[in-house]
C-alpha cells in the first residue's frame, strides 16, 4: 500500500476520535460477563464461482417496485467519477449507477465476491501475475450503446491522469509499479497502455501485473475498473458519469442529486442489484443530529428516509433502545474497522512493560465512554473478523475486560519497572478527555508514572504519525480496502511503514517484514489467509498494539424502508435491496 492508499482508513479513524460518547444505559454489558473476552463471530467472505456470478439477483421477499427514497447526507460527494471513487458515502451510492469488474454480494450473513461486468472472478495464470476476464453479454451504458473491453481499459487509463487523485491506485501500482503516473501519464495525449501491461479487446481483458497477487479479484472491485466511453468523458464527468447500474444521475447540484431508474440496464446481466424504487433523492447538507430528528419524526416524505452513512446521533442511542418503535427501525451491523491503542515499540522497548499495559488497560470501561456495546465488541486480534481466514484467540487468556491493574503491577515489579513513565497522547474533545482520566488512572494504579498529553482534534492524526512522536500510548485504527490481510497487516507493521506512515507502533522487525514479503507472494488466497492469521499472532507476541475494538455501524431509517442491511465489507447501509414498504 501507499500512502495515498490510506487516506480512507485516516478519515475513519479521525471519525472514530470525534465520535460523541453515546449514552449507554445497559449497552455495555458484554456477552460473557467481565471474565474472558468476547467471541466475535467472524464475517464470512468468500470468493464466488461463475454460477454465483449470474444475474438476475435473488428477488427480496415481500419487495415493492415503486416510490422514491430520500437519502440524507452531511455533504455533497466529493468525487463520483469512477477513477477518484474512495470515500465510503461515494462508493456505496455508486453501487447504483458504476459497475466494476467484481463487486460484492450478500448471500445470508456472509459476503461474496463475484463478477459483476465480468463473467467470473477472474482466471489467474503465471503464478498469479496474469489476470484474465470476459465481460458478461447484455452490458449497456445508460445511451444504450454496448460495454466493451477497450472502454474497461480506458476507465482504467484514466485513473493513471494525474489530475485525478485521491482513488485507491492498487491496479496501477500493480500494473506499473509505484511510480505509475510517471510511466504513463494518462490517455489525454492520445498513447495506450501497452498490450503487455493490459490487453483489451471485444469482451477480453487481460492484466500483466509485475509481481504475483492473489487477492487481484478484490482490487479490480474498486470503481476504477469501470467503463467509460472516450467520447463521453470530460470536465462534468464527475459531476454525473455514466451510468451501466440499475440507477441514472439526471440532476446534481450543491444541495441534492436524483437518481432514476436505467432503463437499458438488463437485471440479467447483474447478480446484486435491484432497482425497486422509481428513484433516489440525495440532499445535502443535513447534519447528524439533524437526520437523526427527521428519521425519528419522519414527518411527510421521511419516512422513506434513510442515510448510508451517518451513524444515530449520540442523543437518539438511549431512545432507540427503548422506543419500540425506534428500535424497530435501528439497523445495526458489525464493520471491518478495527480500533487499537497503539504502544510505540521504539520508546516502549521492554516487552515486560508492554504486557503489563496490555495488562492494565480498562477496555470494557473504555468502551462505555463511546457507547458500550452499541460501539463495538472488544477485539483482541489485529484482523478484523471480515478477514479471510480470521482465527480469534486472546493473547491473554482469562484477563478480565475491564483489565487487571494488581496483575499488571506485579509484571512491572518483577521486571524492575515500577514508576515507567509513560506519555498518553489523547485527541481533545469530550469522549478523548473522559478516556484519558480512565485510562491513566488505571496505569496509575499498576505503577506506571502516566503523564496526559492532549492533541488538538484535526491535528492528532498528524501528530501520531511523525516516527518521533515523543509518545508512548496512544490511540489508531484500521479498516482494509477488502477483507486480506494483506490490507492490514503491511500497513500497521512494515518497517518501512514506520517513518511519516501508517505503522503508528513504530515496529522494526526484519522477520515480520520477511513473512510479510513471503505471504504477498502466495498465490492462494486461502492459503494466505491461514498464513496472515499465523502473523497476526506472531505479532502480539510483542504486544505492539493493544486491540480494543472491533466497530459496530448503527443508522436509523424510516418506517417505510424495507430491504436494510450493513453491507458485510462495510460501514454503510447497502442500497442493493432497498424498497418502500408502502408505495402511495
Amino acid at each position: 500500500m501507499t500512502a495515498r492508499i490510506h487516506r480512507r482508513a485516516a478519515a475513519l479513524l479521525v471519525a472514530a476520535l470525534t465520535a460523541s460518547g453515546c449514552s449507554a444505559a445497559g449497552s455495555g454489558t458484554p456477552k460473557q460477563g467481565d471474565g474472558a473476552a468476547e467471541a466475535v463471530s467472524p464475517t464470512v467472505v468468500s470468493i464466488g464461482t461463475a454460477a454465483e456470478s449470474r444475474g438476475p439477483a435473488a428477488p427480496v421477499a415481500e419487495a415493492k417496485s415503486g416510490g422514491i427514497v430520500t437519502v440524507l447526507q452531511t455533504a455533497d460527494f466529493k468525487h463520483l467519477d469512477p477513477a477518484m471513487v474512495y470515500a465510503t458515502n461515494a462508493s456505496t451510492a455508486s453501487q447504483l449507477f458504476t459497475r466494476c469488474l467484481t463487486r460484492y454480494k450478500q448471500v445470508g450473513g456472509k459476503a461474496v465476491l463475484v463478477g459483476d461486468l465480468a463473467t467470473d472472478t477472474g482466471t489467474p495464470s503465471d503464478g498469479g501475475r496474469t489476470w484474465s476476464f470476459t465481460l458478461k453479454d447484455g452490458l449497456k451504458f445508460d445511451d444504450g450503446s454496448d460495454v466493451t473491453a477497450e472502454q474497461v481499459k480506458y476507465g482504467i487509463e484514466r485513473s493513471y491522469d494525474k489530475s485525478r487523485t485521491g482513488g485507491p491506485n492498487y491496479v496501477q501500482t500493480w500494473l506499473s509499479g509505484a511510480d505509475y503516473a510517471n510511466v504513463y501519464p494518462g490517455p489525454s495525449g492520445g498513447a495506450s497502455l501497452p498490450d503487455s501491461v493490459l490487453e483489451a479487446k471485444g469482451k477480453s481483458l487481460v492484466f500483466h501485473l509485475k509481481e504475483a497477487h492473489a487477492d487481484f479479484p478484490f482490487a479490480v472491485a474498486w470503481p476504477s475498473t469501470a467503463p467509460v466511453q472516450q467520447g463521453k468523458d470530460g470536465k462534468d464527468y464527475d459531476r454525473a458519469p455514466q451510468s451501466t447500474g440499475p440507477y441514472r444521475i439526471v440532476r446534481h447540484d450543491d444541495t441534492s442529486m436524483v437518481l432514476e431508474r436505467n432503463q437499458y440496464w438488463d437485471p440479467a446481466t447483474d447478480p446484486l442489484r435491484h432497482n425497486y424504487p422509481d428513484g433516489w433523492k440525495f440532499e445535502f447538507g443535513v447534519q447528524s443530529q439533524q437526520t437523526s430528528q427527521r428519521i425519528a419524526a419522519q414527518s411527510g416524505t421521511d419516512k422513506n428516509a434513510l442515510s448510508l452513512t451517518t451513524q444515530i446521533d449520540a442523543s437518539f442511542v438511549p431512545q432507540s433502545q427503548t422506543d419500540p418503535d425506534l428500535k424497530a427501525r435501528t439497523v445495526s451491523g458489525m464493520t471491518p474497522y478495527v480500533r487499537y491503542f497503539n504502544i510505540n515499540t521504539a520508546r516502549v522497548t521492554d516487552l515486560e512493560v508492554r504486557k503489563a499495559l496490555y495488562t492494565a488497560f480498562p477496555k470494557q470501561q473504555l468502551r462505555q465512554i463511546y457507547g458500550g456495546s452499541s460501539y463495538g465488541e472488544i477485539a483482541t486480534t489485529i484482523l478484523s473478523p471480515a478477514t479471510i481466514g480470521y482465527q480469534g484467540y486472546d493473547p491473554f487468556p482469562g484477563l478480565a475486560l475491564s483489565g487487571d491493574p494488581g496483575a499488571a503491577k506485579q509484571i512491572l515489579d518483577k521486571a524492575g519497572k515500577t514508576g515507567t513513565k509513560i506519555v498518553y497522547a489523547y485527541s481533545q474533545d469530550e469522549s478523548g478527555e473522559k478516556g484519558a482520566l480512565l485510562i491513566s488512572a488505571a496505569l496509575a494504579k499498576a505503577g506506571f508514572d502516566v503523564i496526559k498529553k492532549p492533541i488538538e482534534a484535526s491535528s492528532y492524526l498528524d501528530a501520531i504519525i511523525k516516527k518521533d512522536n515523543g509518545f508512548d500510548l496512544y490511540t489508531g485504527g484500521w479498516s482494509a480496502d477488502w477483507p486480506s490481510g494483506a490490507g492490514t497487516i503491511p500497513a500497521l507493521f512494515k518497517s518501512s511503514n514506520a517513518d511519516g506512515s501508517y505503522n503508528y507502533s513504530k515496529l522494526a522487525d526484519p522477520a515480520v517484514d520477511a513473512e510479510i514479503q513471503r505471504i504477498n507472494q502466495l498465490a492462494d488466497i486461502a492459503e494466505q489467509g491461514k498464513a496472515w492469521a499465523a502473523l497476526d499472532k506472531k505479532i502480539m507476541e510483542q504486544v505492539p498494539v493493544i486491540p480494543f475494538v472491533d466497530t459496530r455501524s448503527t443508522l436509523l431509517v424510516g418506517s417505510n424502508i424495507g430491504g436494510a442491511y450493513i453491507g458485510s465489507t462495510s460501514s454503510a447501509l447497502s442500497p442493493l435491496d432497498i424498497y418502500l414498504k408502502s408505495v402511495d
